[in-house]
């Protein structure tokens, strides 16, 4: 088993409280500082290949993701890690570009050379039973086999690193690259409507005002956290049209609008959403007026699990109920106040998915995701918890 250096434990630990805490405001901020944690433990830790990498960063899954909820973002980032330690390997052991030696005829095959020296002394001075000297020519000497699982750590290392740097910087620009997108969703003089405040989103709109675009939103200000307040101050401070509406008066709104806009949380596999609570309201009045429901969503957010039940009880996140009740009031002690802060979508409700540089239908996130991901760490949780 690899032993993990203090520092990096150190850091571990730092990061699950900080998760614990609610240190990181954004969920591009958790993408981020586990892709740091996982940077500085295949870095400063000592494996000996592909393999064992692949088998440490596994170890250590469920314990990055503690106190997070099974379709996590750092289960999402692991997962993606995982996928491109095999796809560096397999391009080390083939060959990266055309032309070049794969790895077989590089400096593993110096390994294979010293490892059949060996294997033939040792032979030559093998005796069999009845005291004769075996014969040397009836030996096979096995040479070890080279997968994408044994690939040595001084080959995949740097190539690896280069990688991790690449997908850390696809991480803090997939919110640029999303808002992109904005000029082709957003027309002249609609009515769009959101939920709460998202960074995503925010940029979303102001990337579409940039543009000259002329369009009026409404905020819903998402009780009891208010953070539509925050979006639109932000959005006014831009000369947007915004208009701060509560949350109840979604369905006689809705015949208005145009288009619904928003972030989320998580996409599932069957093209689901875990968003901000109030957002299954919002969805379930733009199905009954036919009003497109626009979800913008990095990479890092798809993940390749389903709920287990539709009961949001198992697969949500709770708040404090101080936030609706305070705990000097009377009432409380005579009452059970449940703060649910996340809402399950099904992808029948959503009707495009947008993601960095493309839009997509919610029944083609399995594709995706099979492009994100490898098979094999699918139900990372799982096999986690079985060996926990």
């Amino acid at each position: 088993m690899t032993r993990i250096p203090s520092e990096v434990e150190l850091e571990i630990s730092k990061f699950c409280n900080n998760i614990r805490q609610h240190t990181y405001v954004r969920s591009v901020d958790i993408a981020l500082a586990t892709v740091l944690i996982l940077k500085k433990l295949i870095g400063e830790s000592t494996w000996t290949d592909s393999g064992e990498l692949i088998q440490l960063i596994r170890s250590q899954a469920n314990r990055l993701n503690e106190g997070q909820s099974i379709d996590s973002i750092t289960f999402n980032i692991i997962r993606r890690i995982l996928k491109l330690i095999r796809e560096e390997s397999s391009r080390i052991l083939h060959g990266r570009h055309e032309g070049d030696m794969p790895l077989t005829l590089q400096g593993f095959s110096e390994t294979v050379s010293r490892t059949e020296e060996k294997e033939n002394d040792q032979t030559l001075n093998q005796k069999s039973a009845d005291g004769t000297e075996t014969d040397v020519e009836n030996v096979a000497v096995q040479k070890p086999a080279l997968t994408s699982d044994n690939v040595p750590m001084i080959n995949l290392k740097p190539e690896l690193m280069f990688s991790l740097n690449e997908y850390n910087f696809e991480i803090g620009e997939s919110g640029k690259m999303i808002s992109r997108e904005s000029i082709q969703h957003i027309h002249a003089n609609e009515l769009i409507l959101t939920l709460g405040h998202s960074h995503t989103v925010e940029e979303f709109f102001k990337y579409a005002a940039s543009k000259k675009r002329k369009f009026q939103v409404f905020v819903m200000e998402q009780a009891p956290y208010f953070s539509g307040h925050i979006m639109a101050k932000n959005l006014a401070d831009l000369n947007i049209n915004v208009t701060v509406v509560t949350d109840s008066a979604v369905f006689a709104l809705m015949a208005r609008i145009n288009k619904i806009i928003i972030g989320t949380r998580s996409l599932l596999a069957n093209g689901g959403l875990t968003a901000k609570c109030g957002t299954y309201n919002l969805a379930l009045a733009a199905k009954h007026y036919s009003v497109p429901l626009l979800v913008c969503a990095a990479a890092y957010k798809f993940s390749p699990t389903y709920l287990p039940s539709f009961d949001p009880v198992m697969c949500n996140s709770f708040d404090s109920p101080e936030l609706i009740l305070p705990y000097n009031d009377r009432m409380q002690s005579s009452l059970d106040v449940i703060v649910p802060m996340y809402d399950y979508v099904p992808p029948e409700l959503v009707t495009l998915i947008i993601s960095s540089g493309q839009g997509n239908a919610p029944s083609y996130v399995y594709r995706l995701v099979s492009e994100l991901y490898h098979a094999d760490d699918n139900d990372l949780e799982r096999q986690n918890r079985t060996i926990s």
